[in-house]
């Protein structure tokens, strides 16, 4: 939205934007999580995560604080992409290991070859 034609005192601050979005992305992460069944929020529990959003779709953040835990994750991938086709948009999980073990990696939910491995 082009907001120029409006006089600088009427425009939106940049500190109330992002008070803005910080609370649609804690309105989205509520209802993301209100959405997942008992293990799913048991999973979510265990580690790190987040929601954030952006003009593409969501992002799900977890970060595993270890094995046990990041290979739980992994192997609930595909409850977490069910829940994140329900939302409009390009929907992604990134996945942060124990520090130390490897790199994140990024999965985007539309991709058809993730899914024939899970």
């Amino acid at each position: 939205m082009n907001l120029s034609f409006l006089p600088p005192d009427d425009q939106p601050s940049l500190e109330s934007c992002s008070e803005l979005q910080w609370e649609f992305d804690k309105v989205i992460k509520q209802y993301f999580y209100d959405d997942c069944d008992r293990l799913t929020q048991k999973l979510l529990s265990r580690c790190g995560w987040d929601i954030i959003t952006d003009l593409q779709g969501l992002t799900l953040i977890l970060i595993c604080p270890n094995q046990a835990n990041n290979w739980h994750i992994l192997c609930h991938l595909d409850e977490f992409i069910g829940y994140l086709k329900k939302w409009p948009g390009e929907a992604k999980i990134r996945i942060y290991p124990p520090p130390g073990t490897g790199s994140s990696m990024e999965i985007r939910v539309s991709d058809p070859l993730i899914h024939q491995d899970l």
